[in-house]
């Protein structure tokens, strides 16, 4: 069997939520990679966002802040960032919005003075669900975080930015407003009055880290298999040549995926990679 290049988001597709990854999808990938396969993490999250599992499990790279930040081997073998003009004109725009918003820096995260009041319990949420919970605990148990105010335009480099909307025609505003700039992902929600998702790179994303990796390792598109369950994996799915969205994912990544495994819960990526007889 051919060598495949195995591609992982984290959050709702190896890290089950308020449970982080589990010992049997860590000893999975361990059987895939003693097979000779390569495993590599293709998260969205920045390197300072990064969960701590990670750092016990045996991984060929990591290509984290959704595509804009690739490291195959220990070797960071590529570094982007949106431009200083566009992040301040979506800065104004989630302002005008009232949306809680985050830089999400190579090495820090910075956030606007509501969104920390927010995560830090200072002012009342409409509703907690699960993204909130996220980064309330990551403020609580991380210090890279700081004030919007200390963030320099043109010095430190942004790849990402995340946000939260309670409105949907904020949201609808918001797409239709930034969508010239970035790819707008929008997370799929239990709320009807909840919005969250990323403001991504139009050039730089899961789907062209995907081949920029195998470019970079002489391996052939046809052994690439990518696993994910939200929209900020679409390109990473369509890219792949077997895209496998999680059957906890976004409906929307169902509909272009090769194929929808059993949920995170259920250790779906372990199941599938089984069927696939790669492990």
């Amino acid at each position: 069997m051919e060598r495949k290049l195995i591609f992982l988001d984290i959050d709702g597709t190896i890290l089950v939520p308020g449970e982080g990854i589990r010992q049997t999808v860590q000893d999975g990938l361990s059987r895939a990679r003693s097979r000779g396969h390569q495993v590599f993490i293709c998260t969205g999250r920045s390197w300072s966002s990064l969960p701590e599992e990670l750092k016990d499990m045996e991984l060929d790279g990591i290509i984290a802040s959704a595509g804009s930040d690739i490291w195959i081997h220990g070797q960071n073998i590529y570094r982007t960032a949106l431009e200083k003009e566009l992040l301040l004109k979506a800065c104004d725009i989630l302002n005008k919005l009232e949306a809680i918003y985050m830089l999400e820096g190579f090495e820090q995260v910075y956030i606007a003075e509501k969104g920390r009041k927010i995560l830090l319990g200072e002012e009342p949420v409409p509703e907690d669900n699960p993204e909130i919970i996220r980064w309330k605990d990551f403020f609580q148990r991380r210090k890279k975080v700081q004030d919007l105010k200390e963030w320099k335009p043109g010095q430190v480099l942004i790849p990402k930015i995340s946000f939260m909307l309670w409105d949907k025609e904020k949201a609808e505003r918001l797409c239709e407003t930034v969508s010239e700039d970035f790819y707008v992902a929008l997370f799929q929600q239990k709320s009807r009055n909840f919005f969250n998702g990323e403001l991504i790179s139009k050039t730089a994303n899961k789907g062209t880290a995907i081949l920029m990796t195998a470019r970079f390792l002489k391996e052939n598109l046809r052994n690439t298999i990518a696993f994910g369950d939200s929209m900020n994996d679409y390109q990473m799915i369509e890219q792949a040549a077997c895209g496998v969205a999680m059957g906890n994912g976004d409906e929307g990544l169902k509909r272009i995926a090769d194929q929808v495994c059993e949920s995170v819960e259920e250790d779906g990526v372990i199941r599938e990679l089984k069927r696939m007889a790669l492990i």
